[in-house]
């Protein structure tokens, strides 16, 4: 019976049992100079946030299906995976609370200053002077007298919404930046972006969003206005965004995600000295036990689907499955399938996109 090799560029997963027939190769981490090497046995490879180009891709001769342990697949370069009939699916829906979650531990934290506060108290000076208080100065508003607008209307989007309202804030859904008509139950992407005073981007990337918030966007909110992202990097001009903090053109910003990650000072303007009231996290929202334990059934799930040639959660599939480069006999892909469904092949990934 044939083999596959799974390639797991950036997860971890449980050691497989002793009768599982097919080989995992697994690193904690892949980095750029080593994808090429690293992917040339594959003929599946799975991939966190590990960016699998074009050359990754023709280098796995073999190659038939890349699974993305997230909801992202923009690190994907697909036209290099369709001209190769390379199967591309991905893991949805698993991190919508955990990501909605952490965008309102982000605006709590910029808007009471918790991050600056924690600092001021550690150093025990500021505290016995009596004017710890101005730090927040203007005062920050409570829950019911925000505006909160999602940008973005996806899963998390709507989790976002959710969460808004129980929370007592006015929701305003923003319809998309290029639209010609404004649906029922929106409002115009630049009206909205003027109402607000909570942005929350949770949108993806691609054509249509890169750059989606500039120095324009910027420049209409409310001065006091706080802009999260919780998306995509590059959905948000982080020039753009800085400069505006730097101006006092915003109240504030914080964000998950950046242009190029793992983000540092020579990557991103946002990292640099001098950007105030800013709160960052190291692209971590989609991180909590309910997105992992959803995770390790969707890839196992993804795995049997496509073993028994009816690939599911498809991002970009092969038009027909004679296209496929099959490995398994119809006797193996049935135990290949058995042998995938049972309890101890629960295969763990670490699903960073969302």
């Amino acid at each position: 019976m044939g083999k596959h090799t799974i390639v797991a560029l950036d997860d971890f997963w449980v050691s497989p049992p002793p009768d599982f027939d097919h080989e995992i190769i697994e690193y904690a981490t892949t980095g750029p100079d080593q994808l090429v090497e690293r992917m040339k046995p594959a003929t599946i490879v799975t991939t966190a946030a590990m960016k699998v180009n074009r050359a990754g891709i023709e280098a796995a001769e073999d190659l038939q299906l890349i699974i993305c342990t997230g909801t992202g697949s923009d690190h994907i370069d697909k036209v290099a995976a369709r001209e190769r009939g390379v199967t591309v699916c991905n893991v949805p829906a698993q991190n919508t609370d955990s990501v909605a979650e952490h965008a309102f531990a982000l605006y709590y934290a910029l808007r009471r200053h918790v991050v600056e506060l924690h600092h001021v108290t550690a150093a025990g000076v500021e505290w016995s002077k009596g004017h710890v208080f101005r730090r927040l100065d203007p005062p920050p508003r409570v829950n019911s007298e925000e505006t909160l607008v999602v940008v973005g209307y996806g899963a998390i989007g709507k989790a976002i919404e959710r969460m808004g309202r129980a929370l007592g804030m006015q929701v305003l859904i923003a319809e998309r930046k290029d639209a010609q008509q404004t649906r029922e139950g929106r409002v115009a992407f630049t009206d909205a972006i003027r109402q607000g005073t909570i942005l929350i981007v949770s949108a993806p990337l691609d054509a249509s969003t890169r750059g989606m918030i500039a120095g324009p966007e910027l420049a209409v909110m409310d001065p006091t206005a706080r802009l999260i992202n919780v998306g995509r990097g590059g959905v948000v001009d982080e020039h753009a965004l800085a400069q505006a903090l730097k101006n006092r053109k915003i109240g504030g910003a914080a964000t998950d995600v950046f242009e190029t990650e793992p983000a540092t000072a020579a990557t991103s303007p946002l990292l640099e000295a001098g950007v105030p009231n800013l709160v960052l996290s190291p692209h971590i929202a989609w991180y909590s036990s309910k997105t992992k334990q959803g995770t390790l059934e969707t890839i196992k799930v993804n795995l049997e689907a496509f073993v028994a040639g009816q690939p599911i959660n498809v991002v970009w599939k092969i038009p027909t499955l004679a296209a496929t480069k099959l490995y398994f006999s119809s006797a193996a892909t049935a135990h290949v399938s058995a042998t995938l469904s049972r309890p101890s092949l629960a295969i763990l990934a670490s699903p960073k996109c969302h």
